[in-house]
């Protein structure tokens, strides 16, 4: 038997494994030991083939075999052998994100001795007769268990297996674990029920399409129970790692937390190994976590849940440079377990497979116990005077302090993604677009600190217009950010307000994360500011009113899912105002007549939806045709870059493809180069990426 074993090593160009022999069978997944160069390693058997009569090299033979259980299963590996097939990297790099760094050896399951009776033979001893008592009683005890009901010690236990009284046998630790545990049942609404029995009864994919405040997270909690009840475990994604202790204390009330495991990067490396042994051996029945918690060792996968699917998170911006949606609904269909999505904006490519009837939907329209939307008004920052108070409205501060006036509580929004600025026309509200790339124009500066404009997707360049080239206005504004001093501004016009933020800057761990929402729910606050996170999923009775400061910081972006982001971003934000009591939601823009602002304060979801869809379609980006982007760094990386683009043109010339091609520096990465192929259906045979030092990045989230 041939084994292709991937090496603990990271020796270049052995990354998808190398041959040895065994006369073993020994199963895809198993940690063995091999002999590299002049040392033994650990490797795990990532692919079985038979001998060939006559081999063209020496195979060398595996040392041992370190466990007879696979640390990865059949469904497990057939998903890793797909990633390293679909996003073009090795299988050493998959083999990364599935298990914890080497050695893997501390990951085999520990052994635990047990005793048994075997013969009721005469014994000599009171403490051996005790221990002979004992056991009658029970099919088999541990030497602890036995020496404290009895008082014997060790000896004598050792002498009676000795005699042939008492066997002694060694299990797996893992032995005990099979039974599900007990569970408390959520209660559900009619429309909850519906959606859930909907869900359960269909084999496809689910895409629950639930308004903010619908109560989708009881959907999960009912379709966890039924898992379970098929002896079956879960896995719950969430879309960022400050966000698990939130999910954690919901689904605490589900089952004990003992079977809850909760998985993410910022664990220490040694809690991480503990929690990868529990779900491996068995104790684990529902697993939280980001996009990592995916490639837990879950036993007996009955049940994928991703919540807020349609978040840019889920994608991996490191090797290998997955997506979770993608490689979740891989390893659902291998396991033959249930995938199911969940969000208030679906993404366009979930909403087009939904509309295509690749995914099953179901929807949940109207919000938990009939609470109404909150009302959305849009407020046109062209017609406002600031003075120092940039970016605040005179309406939104009137709102913030009769908030503070009525005890309630506020949420502002600071889309603070990217720091660039767009060029806009105050009189028509268009911006100032790349007749190549169709997306906004960047502004920068030279080192004169001459303003000039730049198409990162393109490398385009212009200088900066003294008229729109819309309607010939000179009325134009850089839109950026400018909120860097937010918090100072409400310090000062309202002194005795309670100010929490929620930064990068202020969270660092989920456990500050509730803290934060400890004191909210509990009243300790008046004002709380954030980013992205204040957005997503938080239930805050008491929150009255939420705010974006400046929409148009998103808009302005130089990317095709711009649009997309800010309305999700929108909606989801109206879904933080009114859980409990009448709601306000205010959006301050300079485009109100944007579509994105338009139907997001209307909650016109999948009108938008619709509309965005037969945009990509028209304009030819994803998921309306594939795309793949090529990164270069390093010496040289234009000059590779070019010669990148030849070797896809030829190759898209013998297939007979047409494509789309652009390269430019990279905005993110100074000294970088990229290459951006639309329509290109890749072989990951053919694309010889490595030829040109590129790193390839198949289905990107950003494009410059």
């Amino acid at each position: 038997m041939r084994l292709k074993v991937v090496t603990a090593g990271k020796s270049r160009g052995i990354g998808d494994g190398l041959t040895y022999e065994s006369d073993d069978q020994v199963a895809m997944g198993t940690p063995v030991k091999v002999p590299l160069r002049r040392s033994i390693v650990e490797g795990i058997v990532l692919g079985i083939h038979e001998a060939k009569e006559a081999e063209e090299f020496d195979v060398k033979r595996i040392q041992n075999i370190l466990c007879e259980k696979p640390l990865l299963n059949e469904a497990q590996m057939k998903t890793l052998h797909w990633m390293a097939d679909y996003y073009c990297c090795s299988l050493r790099a998959c083999l990364s994100v599935w298990l914890p760094p080497p050695p893997w050896s501390k990951l085999l399951p520990r052994k635990k001795i047990v005793y048994q009776l075997v013969a009721e033979k005469a014994v000599h001893g009171k403490k051996q007769r005790a221990i002979v008592e004992f056991l009658k009683d029970r099919e088999r005890a541990s030497s602890s268990e036995v020496q404290t009901e009895t008082g014997a010690s060790g000896t004598a236990l050792k002498s009676l297996v000795k005699a042939g009284v008492v066997r002694e046998i060694t299990l797996p630790e893992s032995e005990e674990r099979q039974r599900p545990p007990s569970f408390n049942a959520p209660i559900l609404t009619h429309d909850q029920m519906t959606a859930a029995e909907a869900i359960w009864n269909d084999r496809r994919p689910s895409l629950l399409f639930g308004i903010t405040g619908s109560g989708k997270t009881e959907v999960y909690a009912d379709l966890i129970v039924r898992t379970l009840r098929r002896g079956k475990r879960a896995i719950l994604l969430v879309p960022e790692i400050l966000l698990t202790e939130n999910s954690i204390e919901r689904f605490e009330k589900l089952l004990d937390r003992s079977h809850i495991a909760v998985l993410h990067s910022r664990r220490p490396a040694g809690e991480r190994v503990r929690e990868w042994r529990r779900i491996h051996e068995g104790h684990v029945w529902l697993v939280i976590g980001s996009r990592s918690a995916l490639f837990a060792p879950v036993t007996d996968l009955g049940l994928v849940i991703i919540d807020e699917e349609h978040e840019c998170t889920y994608k991996n911006e490191q090797m290998p440079r997955y997506h979770a949606r993608e490689t979740a609904e891989t390893l659902a269909r291998f396991a033959e377990a249930k995938l199911l999505l969940g969000t208030a904006t679906p993404s366009i490519e979930s909403w087009s497979r939904a509309k295509e009837g690749r995914y099953h939907t179901a929807r949940l329209e109207k919000r938990y116990l009939d609470q109404p939307l909150p009302d959305v008004s849009i407020v046109d920052l062209g017609t406002v005077k600031f003075g120092s108070l940039y970016p605040f409205s005179p309406p939104l501060l009137e709102a913030i302090e009769e908030r503070l006036k009525r005890g309630e509580q506020s949420v502002l929004f600071l889309n603070r993604r990217g720091s660039a600025t767009a060029l806009l026309c105050l009189d028509c509200r268009r911006r100032v677009v790349s007749p190549v790339s169709q997306l906004p124009f960047t502004v920068h500066t030279d080192r004169s600190g001459k303003p000039f404009l730049m198409d990162h997707l393109s490398g385009v360049q212009a200088p900066l217009p003294e008229h729109c080239p819309h309607c010939s206005s000179s009325n134009l504004f850089a839109v950026g950010a400018g909120t860097q001093k937010i918090e100072s501004i409400l310090g000062k016009v309202f002194p005795s307000a309670r100010v929490l933020r929620a930064d990068s800057d202020t969270l660092t761990s989920p456990e500050q994360m509730r803290l934060l929402l400890k004191k909210m729910r509990e009243g300790q606050a008046d004002i709380l500011l954030g980013t992205q996170s204040v957005v997503k999923g938080l239930d805050l009775p008491n929150v009255t009113l939420a705010a974006v400061l400046l929409a148009d910081v998103g808009l302005s972006l130089p990317h095709f899912r711009a649009g997309e982001r800010v309305f999700q971003l929108l909606t989801q934000l109206t879904g933080r105002s009114g859980r409990a009591k009448p709601g306000q939601v205010i959006i301050q823009t300079f485009r109100p007549e944007a579509e994105e602002v338009k139907r997001a304060a209307r909650h016109e979801v999948e009108e938008f939806l619709d509309q965005e869809w037969k945009l990509r379609l028209h304009m030819q980006y994803p998921p309306a045709v594939s795309m793949i982007r090529f990164i270069l760094r390093g010496n040289n990386a234009r000059l590779r870059g070019e010669a990148l683009k030849l070797h896809i043109e030829e190759l898209s010339r013998k297939k007979g493809q047409e494509i789309v091609m652009t390269s430019s520096p990279m905005l993110m990465a100074p000294g970088a180069y990229h290459v951006l192929v639309r329509g290109f259906h890749k072989d990951s045979n053919e694309i010889q990426a490595e030829k040109y030092g590129a790193i390839v990045d198949v289905d990107p989230i950003e494009c410059f």
